[in-house]
């Protein structure tokens, strides 16, 4: 069952204006806010396209956040991580998520480490976050599989490199596409909301099915981390 939401305060965005430099250092964040849930987790609350969280490919909403530089933050408000996360301009930083997947059929958990750098925020049309929004690649049905004919440049696909030319699809957030085949409407399990997650299940030639966590995004010209 997914945890309720339920606003309690929650960190100002973390962004190179939200923390004044102090020592001629401009200071930057990585592009997202946080809040608490009434399980008492932090989680992200929202990803600002244009960010590096954004451009990471890694972090979605309601991500729970475990760790921030090897650090455990579990307890802390969103103030206190806020400011572990607030630091000098190209300053490495790397944080330790959970979020779930239905690659099975039922909720499991993943937890990954994942590796920033503290950046401004670019300028991106709001729109941009409106909306839904797909992983950034063309599909063809072959048989049992999909397979993938085309990676959107910019996307989060090719930026990420989870994805190549030729790579089958076995399963997408626990709908087995050999089983289902034409019943399943690819299109919308490849898209969501802005930053929300799609789990898949993916096989290169010649090598064994592994399991690939997309984050639905907007297309993009880089990738920060």
């Amino acid at each position: 069952m997914e945890s309720p939401q339920t606003p309690m305060g929650g960190a100002s965005m973390w962004s190179c204006q939200a923390s004044p430099p102090t020592s001629g250092t401009r200071m930057c964040g990585i592009g997202c806010s946080i809040n608490v849930n009434d399980w008492g987790e932090l989680i992200i609350r929202k990803v600002v396209a244009g960010g590096p969280a954004a451009f990471s490919c890694e972090i979605a909403c309601d991500d729970i956040l475990l760790q921030v530089d090897g650090v455990s933050v579990v307890g802390e408000t969103p103030e206190e991580v806020a400011k572990r996360i607030v630091g000098p301009e190209g300053m490495p930083i790397t944080l330790m998520i959970r979020f779930r997947s239905f690659l099975e059929g039922r909720e499991t958990w993943v937890e990954k480490v994942v590796a920033l750098i503290r950046q401004p925020t670019v300028h991106m049309p709001e729109r941009l976050s409106e909306g839904r929004v797909g992983v950034g690649v063309e599909v063809v049905s072959d048989e049992r599989r999909l397979e993938v004919k085309r990676l959107q440049p910019g996307g989060p696909s090719a930026t990420s490199g989870k994805l190549k030319v030729g790579d089958s699809i076995l399963k997408i957030d626990g709908h087995d596409v050999a089983r289902e085949g034409d019943s399943l409407d690819v299109g919308s399990l490849l898209s969501g909301t802005p930053f929300s997650r799609v789990s898949l299940l993916v096989a290169s030639p010649n090598s064994p099915p592994r399991p690939v966590y997309m984050v639905c995004d907007v297309l993009r010209g880089r990738c920060s981390g």
